[in-house]
């Protein structure tokens, strides 16, 4: 058995499954969810959200389309968004939905379906969420204030309906995994909402008012953020019936790839794809967002005065043997390899944490006070050189190469190379 949760507004298009469906179901159910207007595709997933009406979607539209386009300003195709960095608040914009500035009721600016889609579905009581992308570059800490998102509920006025916005953020190379350090998705965060000035519609009819998009703030209160991916995982509320809704970032006039956006159906996440009007050419869609913030450097160490984005970085870039490297920051890197030169890591205070460490033959790292945490294994080849002159923390060192020094190994050491004395 299982048990459909319809919308009670008609222009909400989205079908809601508690359970797989036995196998005597299955066409049954495929006809049910062509007749909604939902798209279905070959990876046996759907993406729910509100679409276009089909029967006004045909016409001679190419002319007045063409003409549009010329006059308008297209951002920067492809799916990275705007960096506007140390210049004031905005850190990354990613809000591009314009693509037919001015035609709007009263002159507003229209964000216009370029395919089958007019709205991604966000609403809380579906179970459903959304999740984008931004990344934080190595040698830069951001200090995040807010994000703004975007969404409408269809039949609103310009005064915003959305009363409830719960977000999360992650470290993770994909929504629904890695750690959050940010948020939940149970408690309601919504600083503010407002009209952002911008109507959504079914193109090409520019004038309608039905769909007025809003732009709602989250305040992160100053959350520092090192340099690495992150997902905006979010949903929201309102008080109409419809929605709410997200509309695809909009880059230009025409069905192309936006983006790398996903959605959650209360089941797992799924990427964001849109069909064209025809229900042809399906194209991978990103959401829009504002990320508001500061940027400041974050170097990971330093040779001679020269920064440097990342350990590995100043390791790489040592032009002698025994190139002294400072640290200036806590490091935890998952892999170090000493490939290049021998060098010489002073901590400076920080803690050095690498799960592998390898070390090529003839090369030395030497490491001369406080501790180093190993959580992994050492690789020192056969006659790569470990010179330990205060602490290694690890569990087991296997010495395949050559070990020196006067410091202590805190985990087993396991001795199939060689010990050397000296200091």
């Amino acid at each position: 058995m299982f048990n459909l949760n319809l919308p009670t507004n008609p222009r909400c298009s989205f079908i809601k499954l508690s359970i797989v469906p036995t196998c005597h179901m299955r066409l049954f159910i495929f006809l049910l969810l062509l007749s909604s207007g939902l798209q279905v595709r070959a990876q046996n997933y759907t993406i729910i959200g509100e679409l276009i009406s089909v029967s006004n979607a045909t016409g001679n539209t190419s002319q007045l389309l063409k003409r549009v386009d010329s006059q308008t300003q297209r951002p920067e195709s492809g799916s990275e968004g705007k960096r506007f960095m140390m210049a004031g608040p905005v850190l990354y914009d990613q809000s591009e939905l314009i693509n037919y500035p001015g035609l709007g009721a009263g002159g507003a600016n229209v964000s216009g379906s370029t395919g089958q889609f007019i709205g991604i579905s966000v609403n809380i009581s579906g179970g459903f969420a959304l999740a984008d992308e931004f990344m934080v570059p190595p040698g830069e800490l951001w200090v995040i204030d807010s994000i703004a998102i975007f969404n409408y509920q269809t039949g609103s006025t310009t005064t915003s309906t959305i009363n409830n916005l719960r977000m999360q953020l992650r470290k993770a190379a994909a929504p629904g995994s890695g750690p959050i350090v940010f948020g939940d998705l149970t408690t309601n965060r919504l600083g503010g909402s407002h009209f952002s000035g911008i109507y959504r519609v079914q193109t090409p009819s520019y004038t309608n008012t039905t769909r007025p998009l809003m732009k709602s703030i989250v305040s992160m209160a100053a959350l520092p953020l090192s340099s690495g991916t992150y997902w905006i995982e979010h949903q929201v509320a309102g008080s109409l019936a419809s929605g709410p809704f997200s509309p695809p970032r909009t880059l230009g006039t025409t069905h192309i790839a936006t983006g790398n956006a996903y959605q959650f159906d209360n089941i797992s996440w799924n990427q964001i794809f849109e069909l064209d009007i025809n229900g042809n050419n399906p194209q991978f869609k990103g959401i829009a967002f504002i990320v508001y913030g500061i940027s400041l450097e974050d170097k990971a160490a330093e040779i001679g005065g020269v920064k440097y984005n990342t350990l590995q970085d100043a390791i790489t870039a040592a032009a002698v043997d025994g190139t002294e490297i400072l640290l200036l920051k806590d490091i935890n890197d998952d892999v170090i390899n000493v490939n290049n030169h021998s060098v010489v890591i002073r901590p400076n205070g920080f803690t050095c944490t690498i799960d592998q460490l390898n070390i090529i033959n003839g090369e030395y790292l030497r490491w001369p006070e406080d501790t180093l945490y190993i959580t992994g294994g050492i690789n020192n080849n056969s006659s790569g050189i470990i010179w330990n002159n205060s602490t290694i923390d690890i569990a087991t060192f296997v010495n395949t190469g050559i070990y020196k020094g006067t410091g202590n190994i805190t985990g087993a050491m396991v001795n199939q190379g060689h010990i050397q004395p000296g200091n």
